[in-house]
């Protein structure tokens, strides 16, 4: 039988000692999905607004930000990309004596430009401004910072051997079998019914779980893989940009580079922006056109800190075979590699491991149930066969 097997014996102790796990990540990765649109629903004063005009362009939401007293410097810079939705700017505040540098976003309304409100990027928290955050980081590092993230690398490898399991228990030994392996017989009794869902669902749903648990583990150790591909297709890095006397406060204006990314980028709108703290770090540009897979575009731009030119182009016109397997992990991790349709999919696919866990757990726990009841009826007729002997042999008809 296959409960007996060892394939069974790990995939029945992996549901037991980390289902909780699964669950959770599983969890919080359907909630992430739509990241955006629920953050905005829980802080709808910090990131919407009703006002509707001509957009202000990213060079005078960077000096209104600059502008602003205690905020700190400009480091970040996200324009809205539809009706409702505001500019998003992190800063890096000024550390005081006694006290590191933090980081807060602040949020500016598109057409005034006035400042909406901040919120700190490093705070954990079930408030409304901090929950996304801690669910994000959650499901990362499980809020252990690197540590965190070996964790839940070696977990994901360890859903990933339950999934594979799981399959191999699936798997019927006819043909004619797989038929049964979606079927759910309701007229069974409620183990049965959920044995049969248990085992339907994980079918249903495997090819996405086989794929979100191997991209989530290898964006976990990203570098091991980029080194990994790189044997077979090198994937470039961002050039190391020289320091060069006399550049430290030599950066080139803020609105003199976005004007050369939107003239030669014509055909895309720029969705988020870094901004170089320094001359040996360069402007960094997103980018996005329609039936782009990346939810932030598929076009990066690298633009030197102090000329303004362009020192690297990251496009599916210039991308090789790895590095286009490396843009394409978080698009098929989160489902926005297939639009709308594929980021439902994926959020349907977090909130599998939930339904597995639970009702792997109520098989195990019933039939574990059924083999104490049925040992203990059987030690009660071993002791009344016992009793009845020990009668007889006493008896004056057995003295005989």
């Amino acid at each position: 039988m296959r409960e007996h097997t060892l394939w069974f014996s790990v995939h029945k102790w992996l549901g037991i000692a980390l289902g909780l796990w699964f669950a959770l990540v599983g969890l919080s990765g359907a909630v992430l999905v739509f990241e955006d649109p629920i953050d905005a629903w829980l802080n709808p004063d910090l990131l919407t607004t009703d006002s509707r005009g001509p957009v202000l362009p990213p060079e005078a939401i960077f000096e209104r930000a600059g502008a602003e007293p205690n905020l700190g410097k400009v480091d970040r810079i996200r324009p809205p990309i539809a009706d409702g939705e505001v500019y998003r700017v992190r800063m890096r505040t000024a550390p005081t004596r006694g006290s590191r540098e933090e980081r807060l976003e602040a949020t500016f309304d598109p057409v005034t430009g006035a400042l909406l409100g901040t919120r700190f990027t490093e705070t954990f928290g079930l408030e409304p401004p901090y929950l996304m955050r801690t669910i994000y980081e959650f499901h990362r590092n499980v809020l252990l910072g690197p540590t965190g993230s070996d964790i839940v690398g070696i977990a994901g490898f360890m859903l990933l051997a339950s999934v594979v399991t799981g399959l191999v228990l699936t798997i019927p030994k006819k043909r004619s079998g797989w038929a049964r392996v979606v079927w759910i017989n309701l007229r069974a009794s409620a183990t049965r019914i959920f044995y049969d869902f248990h085992r339907s669902l994980g079918a249903v749903f495997l090819v996405l779980l086989l794929l979100t648990t191997i991209t989530g583990a290898t964006l976990v150790y990203l570098n091991y893989v980029r080194d990994l591909v790189s044997v077979f297709s090198k994937v470039a890095t961002f050039p190391v940009i020289p320091w060069v006397q006399g550049s430290r406060d030599d950066l080139a204006p803020f609105a003199q580079v976005v004007g050369a990314v939107r003239e030669r980028f014509a055909d895309r709108t720029i969705t988020e922006i870094h901004i170089p703290q320094k001359a040996t770090a360069g402007y960094l540009f997103y980018l996005h056109r329609p039936g782009d897979e990346y939810r932030l575009g598929d076009t990066i731009a690298w633009m030197h800190p102090v000329t303004g030119e362009l020192l690297v182009e990251r496009s599916d016109r210039t991308r090789n075979a790895g590095e286009t397997l490396m843009h394409w992990l978080f698009p098929l991790h989160s489902g926005t590699a297939f639009g709308t349709a594929g980021m439902v999919a994926m959020c349907l696919t977090g909130l599998t491991p939930l339904l597995l866990v639970a009702t792997g757990l109520w098989v195990w726990l019933k039939k574990r149930q059924g083999r104490q009841f049925g040992e203990k009826r059987r030690e009660q007729r071993r002791r009344s066969a016992g009793i009845a002997t020990a009668k007889a042999a006493g008896s004056p008809l057995s003295r005989g």
